[in-house]
């Protein structure tokens, strides 16, 4: 019974490796849940094959004994430099309150280990944070927001970690190894350009409908939305510099001090 479900689990993830979406499939087990939702962000926000999926696997990456490889955990919890994996979203909710509680805000979750503190506003409660659709969602709108402002995939995925050179340096190293190696599919990943990001909402087109006002109503609140979410990570990465500036300079004083 175990070896089926690793011969099942072992073929779902190639599946997921090959198509991106499971879409209809019931009672998925949690071992695939970070995998399928990264798969379909790749594909409908532009991001390089994997890329995604390999920043998930360093981010809450797990070993996982029925189906023998390192898989990205949807309910992981980073604080105080310690990694926590639950077995349970409810769990994982709990772990967050206690350390709220307690006056840590420097908390990262999810599948991309989100930090709250800098990210927390873009979901509607921390339940929502935790939700693989909404926080890989996020994590890829993040991540091609950062490509925006570097051009440049490697990057940008380094920037998802730090902007602090030694520790970008780091994390990009560590990251390259797992991309390239293919990810959670062991696929072969490809450096070679790919498609380009989807283009902004165009707007709706005229139509001789009777219902033609309330498209044009719903397309603009959605945009507005879009507009407003870019708004918001472009200030929580602004903040995410900012804190890593005082953080360097209060360094160099303190060596300054020291002499």
């Amino acid at each position: 019974m175990a070896k089926a479900r690793v011969i099942w689990l072992t073929a779902l993830m190639v599946l997921i490796g090959a198509r991106g979406a499971v879409a209809n499939v019931p009672g998925l087990p949690t071992q695939v849940l970070c995998a399928k939702e990264v798969s379909q962000a790749e594909r409908s926000y532009g991001i390089p094959s994997q890329l995604l999926d390999a920043i998930s696997l360093v981010e809450s990456g797990r070993y996982d004994s029925e189906s023998r490889a390192t898989l990205a955990w949807p309910w992981t919890v980073m604080a105080e430099g310690e990694g926590r994996y639950f077995p349970s979203k409810a769990e994982a909710v709990a772990e967050v309150k206690k350390l709220k509680a307690r006056g840590i805000k420097n908390i990262d979750v999810g599948c991309m280990q989100v930090n709250l503190m800098y990210h927390g506003a873009a979901f509607s409660s921390l339940e929502d944070a935790f939700e693989p659709a909404s926080n890989v969602g996020y994590a890829a709108r993040f991540l091609k927001g950062l490509f925006a402002t570097t051009n440049h995939w490697p990057t940008a995925a380094s920037y998802y970690h730090s902007q602090t050179p030694g520790l970008a340096a780091t994390y990009r190293a560590k990251l390259m190894k797992v991309w390239h190696g293919g990810g959670s599919s062991k696929g072969i990943a490809s450096l070679s350009p790919v498609r380009p990001p989807s283009q902004p909402p165009q707007g709706p087109r005229p139509s001789s409908s009777p219902q033609i006002e309330q498209v044009r109503k719903d397309w603009q609140a959605r945009r507005a939305a879009s507009e407003t979410e870019s708004s918001r990570i472009a200030a929580a990465y602004r903040q995410a510099r900012l804190v890593e500036y005082q953080m360097r300079r209060a360094t160099m004083v303190e060596a300054r001090r020291a002499r």
